[in-house]
């Protein structure tokens, strides 16, 4: 199955603060660390006020975590019964944070039999047709990604 993908973070290489993966069937997880707090004043301004301007409730799940652990293990449960899930994004960036967020402990990972990843090329998703569509917000990217992909 195809899953669409973003994620925000403060700054170039900062840390992240939203993940968002929304399936080709529109069922969604959203994850927001709750160590929010930004270091880059762009993040600080545009980013961090609107986190939670998400449609309530969204076509799947949305988490508050403490934890890189707490993230890797919904992403697990979210990912269950695909044996090969397509992550598509339009930033490497967001593969990388991904990736990470599939790491558990040193030398372990969710379980998971594969998945592949694929970098389209960058895509102003706005203006979008999306109702109520916020810019730089994690689910929205991810989910304006989708539909003008799908």
């Amino acid at each position: 199955m195809k899953y669409y993908a973003d994620c925000e973070f403060d700054g170039f290489e900062g840390p992240l603060l939203s993940l968002a993966l929304i399936r080709e069937d529109n069922e969604a997880i959203y994850i927001v660390y709750e160590h929010n707090e930004a270091a880059h004043p762009w993040v600080t301004e545009n980013v961090l006020p609107i986190m939670w301007s998400i449609p309530s409730p969204i076509p799947g799940m949305a988490y508050s975590v403490n934890s890189d652990l707490e993230a890797s293990l919904l992403l697990e449960e979210y990912f269950r019964g695909d044996i090969a899930p397509l992550v598509i994004t339009d930033w490497p960036d967001d593969i990388a944070y991904i990736c990470k967020a599939l790491i558990t402990g040193p030398d372990r990972m969710i379980t998971l039999p594969s998945i592949r990843f694929e970098v389209v090329r960058r895509i102003d998703a706005y203006p979008t047709e999306l109702k109520n569509a916020v810019q730089h917000n994690a689910y929205w990217d991810a989910q304006a990604l989708r539909v003008l992909l799908s």
